[in-house]
């Protein structure tokens, strides 16, 4: 099983990508494949989360891909999914296991650390429209695959991420 090699301590470091997705989503389009594709070969840090539906199938994308780079975020004792055997990080969260707040705690942890965010959405997930508004929030570049419509939407600025946020995250 391919382990994670991470770069030379002296090595300068990019920024990590938060790669995530709805539940719901079982298969990545080609399109969403080669955008991950994309990542690895640039050997950008990636954080994700262990969940299923497209955390998973990110998971088998990446690892397939050969990615190094990588750390899984957890609630529990231990991920759910883990392919590539990469290092975990385990996020404590003070709420129940079935909760969406015990779920959300490593989404925040994952949001505040990384460097941009790379979201796969189906619309109605409310996790992912949580994790683009955070990634927002901090002001940061954020590709969103909106699946029902298989396009994809860059939120490189100020501007466009307040117009994508008033008009598909509005609560």
């Amino acid at each position: 099983m391919l382990k994670a090699n991470n770069p030379p301590p002296d090595a300068p470091r990019t920024s990590p990508v938060f790669v995530s997705g709805s539940l719901s989503i079982q298969q990545l389009p080609d399109s969403v494949k080669q955008r991950l594709q994309i990542i690895v070969e640039r050997e950008l840090p990636v954080l994700i989360g262990d969940a299923h539906g497209a955390d998973a199938a990110i998971q088998r994308c990446i690892f397939d891909y050969g990615a190094r780079d990588v750390t899984v975020f957890c609630g529990g004792t231990k991920p759910r999914h883990n392919i590539g055997g990469w290092p975990v990080k385990r996020v404590r969260a003070d709420a129940p296991t079935w909760t969406r707040a015990f779920h959300s705690a490593k989404d925040k942890e994952m949001a505040s650390l990384a460097g941009a965010g790379f979201v796969i959405w189906d619309g109605t997930s409310q996790g992912s429209r949580a994790n683009i508004r955070r990634l927002c929030e901090r002001r940061r570049y954020v590709v969103v695959y909106l699946h029902a419509q298989g396009r994809f939407i860059t939120l490189a600025t100020d501007t466009e991420r307040t117009d994508f946020l008033k008009s598909r995250l509005a609560s």
